[in-house]
C-alpha cells in the first residue's frame, strides 16, 4: 500500500501538482490513519479532484471520462438498477457489442464489477470518473424516478403508467403460476396475442388491444435494458422478477415481423434447474449406468437430441453429481442459464471471438478436472473436447443428433480420427421430453386393438394391459398433464463398440451391437413409460416416431 502511495505521490510531484513538503506531510498523515493518499490531498485542498482522477486513471491504465462532457441516454441508465448504482457508486454511460461501459471511482473493487456483470447480463468495461460527478448523476436519476412516480399518481397514461406495468407484471406472475417456460407476445393485424408454453406446448391466454401493444413492448424493453427506440433489428435482454420468495431470471428476445415486434420471455428458475437423475425420469437401471460412466476420471460423455429435448437440464443434473469440493469444474455455456455454486462458469461471446472451441483452450490452462461444454457445434470444438478428454479431463457436452449412436456417426462425418473417438468417448445419451400425466386426475382404460398393435410393434405386452389417459382438473389447468419426463436411449461405449468405431462402422452396425449388449432404443424406453401410466401413447407418438 505504501509503495503504491509513493508512486502516486511521485507522479503528482513530478507533474508539478503538489509540493514536496505537501507530499511528505500527507505521507506522515497516512501512516497514522491508513487513509488513501489521494483522499488526504483532496481534504487538504492541495490537489484538484479532476487532476487526481486523471492521474489515478493512468495508473490503473483506464480511460478518464469527465462526466460533465457525457450525455447518457435514458435506455443506458435503465440498464442498471438505481440500487446497484447507489451501492457501488457507479453510472452506466455506454453500451456496445455486449459491453456496458460504467464510470467508477473504485476500479479495484472486483467483486462489485462481477456483481454488476451478473445482474446486468453483459460484459463490463470500467472507466474512471470523479466521485462527485458520479453521485450527482445518481441523484439526478433518483429525482427522475420520483418524478415518474408522481406522474403515474396523477393518472398519466405514458409508457411507464401503472396499468401497463401492472398488466406486464400480472402476465409474468400468471405464467409462473401456470408453470410456463416461455411467454410469447405476438403482434397480429388487429390484436396482440399472448401465449404461454407449458410443458412444451403453446396455449393461447390473452388477446390484448392493439392500442396497448407499443406500450407493453416498450415496458418490457425498459426493464430488460434494451433500446426502446430500436424496432428494426432483433435485440436480447434480461431482467429478474421476484414472485413471493422466489426470484426468477427472465431472458427476453425481440424479433421484428410484418405486424410489429414479437417478444419471447424465457422464465428461468433454479427450482426447475437442479433436478436429480430420478426426477428427470431415469429408471434405476439407467441411473446405475449413468453413475458408473460419470465416476470415470476422464473421457467424453455426450447428451444428444433436438432443440427443446432438455439436454442442458441433464448436463446440470450431471454437474450436481460431479460437483465436489475436491474437483475443479469449469463450464462454458451459451448463455449461462443457471448459476451453480462451486462451478466456475463462463459464457461464449461472439463479439470478441470467444467461442466454444477457443474457450476450451483457455480452460485447459486453469487446471480443470471436469469441463462442461454447452454444445459441440463444429469440428474445431469437437477436436478440442476430445483432446481435453484424452489428456485426463472428464468432458460433458451436447450435440444435435436424433440417436445416441448418431453422435458417433456425426463425429466421424466431422473427419475426427476413429482412434481418437474410440479412445476418448465413454458414453452417449439421447433424450426427448414427454408430458407427464397429472397424478390427480389421470384415468385408467383398456386400450383397443389398434393401440395394442402399436405397442406390440415396439415390445411384447400382455393382452389384459391397462393404460392411463388424461382427464383434466384444476391442478393441471385442465390439460391432463403436469410437468415433463425424460425418455432416454443410453449407449455405453464398451470394447466391442470401440472396435467398431476403429473400423469406421456405420450407424446400423454399431446400433445392432449396442442393442445386443442391452441398449434400449428410445421408443422402447418411451413405451415403458406409457405402460407404467406415466404418460400417454398419444403424447409419446407426438414426440417419438414409432
Amino acid at each position: 500500500m505504501q509503495n503504491k502511495s509513493l508512486r502516486l505521490g511521485e507522479v503528482l510531484f513530478e507533474e508539478g501538482l503538489i509540493k514536496i513538503d505537501q507530499l511528505d506531510e500527507a505521507l506522515e498523515m497516512q501512516k497514522k490513519d491508513s487513509r488513501h493518499l489521494g483522499k488526504i490531498l483532496l481534504e487538504k485542498g492541495w490537489i484538484d479532484a479532476h487532476e487526481l482522477i486523471r492521474i489515478l486513471a493512468a495508473q490503473y491504465q483506464l480511460p478518464y471520462v469527465p462526466l460533465s462532457d457525457v450525455k447518457i441516454p435514458a435506455e443506458i441508465m435503465n440498464m442498471v438498477s438505481y440500487d446497484l448504482m447507489q451501492t457501488y457508486k457507479i453510472v452506466p454511460i455506454d453500451f456496445d457489442n455486449n459491453y456496458l461501459t460504467i464510470a467508477t471511482n473504485n476500479p479495484q473493487d472486483i467483486s462489485a464489477l462481477q456483481d454488476i456483470q451478473v445482474k446486468c447480463g453483459c460484459l463490463i468495461k470500467p472507466v474512471m470518473s470523479n466521485i462527485q460527478d458520479i453521485e450527482k448523476i445518481i441523484q439526478e436519476y433518483s429525482d427522475s424516478l420520483h418524478s415518474i412516480n408522481a406522474i403515474k399518481a396523477t393518472g398519466n397514461k405514458s409508457i411507464e403508467d401503472s396499468p401497463v406495468i401492472n398488466l406486464v407484471d400480472a402476465l409474468i406472475r400468471r405464467a409462473i403460476k401456470e408453470r410456463a417456460s416461455d411467454i410469447h407476445f405476438e403482434p397480429l393485424k388487429n390484436t396482440l396475442r399472448v401465449r404461454f408454453r407449458i410443458d412444451g406446448v403453446l396455449y393461447q391466454k390473452e388477446n390484448i388491444s392493439k392500442e396497448l401493444e407499443r406500450n407493453i413492448i416498450s415496458r418490457v424493453k425498459i426493464i430488460s435494458g434494451m433500446d426502446v427506440a430500436e424496432s428494426r433489428r432483433p435485440q436480447d435482454g434480461r431482467t429478474s422478477f421476484v414472485n413471493g420468495e422466489m426470484e426468477y431470471d427472465i431472458r427476453i428476445s425481440t424479433l421484428p415481423n410484418s405486424n410489429g415486434e414479437s417478444l419471447v420471455l424465457r422464465i428461468l428458475s433454479k427450482e426447475f434447474a437442479f433436478k436429480s437423475l430420478e426426477l428427470l425420469g431415469m429408471d434405476p437401471e439407467e441411473r446405475t449406468i449413468m453413475n458408473r460412466l460419470l465416476s470415470r476420471p476422464h473421457g467424453l460423455f455426450l447428451v444428444t437430441g433436438p432443440t427443446g429435448a432438455g439436454k442442458t437440464t441433464t448436463l446440470y443434473a450431471m454437474l450436481n453429481i460431479l460437483n465436489k469440493t475436491d474437483k475443479n469444474i469449469i463450464s462454458v455455456e451459451d448463455p449461462i442459464e443457471y448459476e451453480m455454486e462451486g462451478v466456475n462458469q463462463t459464457s461464449v461471446n461472439p463479439y470478441i471471438d470467444y467461442k466454444f472451441s477457443n474457450s476450451i483452450r483457455h480452460i485447459l490452462r486453469h487446471d480443470p478436472d471436469i469441463i462442461m461444454v454447452g454444445e459441440i457445434r463444429d469440428v474445431e470444438t469437437a477436436q478440442m473436447a476430445i483432446r481435453a478428454a484424452l489428456t485426463g479431463h472428464l468432458v460433458i457436452s451436447t450435440m444435435h443428433t436424433n440417436t445416441a449412436v448418431g453422435a458417433i456417426t456425426r463425429l466421424l462425418e466431422m473427419n475426427i480420427e476413429p482412434f481418437l473417438i474410440s479412445s476418448a468417448i465413454n458414453g452417449v445419451i439421447s433424450q426427448r421430453l414427454v408430458r407427464q400425466l397429472c397424478p390427480d386426475c389421470k384415468k385408467d382404460y383398456e386400450p383397443d386393438k389398434a393401440r395394442k398393435k402399436v405397442i406390440q410393434q415396439v415390445m411384447s405386452v400382455k393382452d389384459n394391459i391397462i393404460l392411463a389417459q388424461e382427464a383434466g382438473c384444476s391442478k393441471c389447468l385442465q390439460t391432463g398433464y403436469q410437468g415433463r419426463l425424460g425418455v432416454f436411449e443410453l449407449l455405453n461405449i464398451d470394447e466391442d463398440i470401440k472396435s467398431l468405431i476403429l473400423k469406421s462402422a456405420d450407424e446400423k452396425e454399431i446400433s445392432q451391437k449396442a442393442l445386443s449388449a442391452g441398449m434400449k432404443r428410445i421408443k422402447v424406453a418411451g413405451m415403458h413409460k406409457v405402460i407404467q401410466k406415466k404418460t400417454t401413447m398419444e403424447e409419446l407418438l407426438r414426440i417419438i416416431a414409432i
